[in-house]
């Protein structure tokens, strides 16, 4: 599957201030890669690529942009940030358009890999 750095994102909030925190994909094998990165926050979060393909042997790097705010979120309010990456092995001919939600929904004989992203807001 894919090598996903770093597992956990720190975010420093100031107020009104955009923060950007870059994720690296690796795929160190002969396979293609499809790739999907969503979020259980309510905070305002943008992430781009939010899917794609990972060619065999080479990286990807996803930004995710915590959005500027004019008040400082509230722990109780918005609950802990997480994002999840999932990957699964796809045909070289997809391209990043092809993605949809049903190419992660574990069947038999497809394996999908699901890493947990940690975010820290300080």
């Amino acid at each position: 599957m894919l090598g996903i750095q770093p597992l956990e994102l720190h975010f420093q909030f100031q107020l009104n201030t955009v923060i950007t925190r870059s994720v690296e994909l690796t795929n160190d094998t002969d396979d293609y890669f499809a790739y999907r990165i969503t979020t259980s926050s309510l905070l305002p979060y943008c992430t781009q690529p939010s899917k794609n393909i990972v060619p065999p042997r080479s990286k990807c790097s996803v930004t995710i942009t915590f959005q500027a705010l004019d008040m400082a979120p509230e722990k109780c309010k918005y609950g802990a940030s997480q994002f999840y990456v999932q990957s699964t092995r796809v045909d070289e001919s997809l391209t990043g358009e092809d993605i949809t939600e049903d190419m992660f929904n574990e069947k038999p004989g497809k394996v999908v890999d699901k890493v947990d992203l940690i975010v820290v807001l300080e």
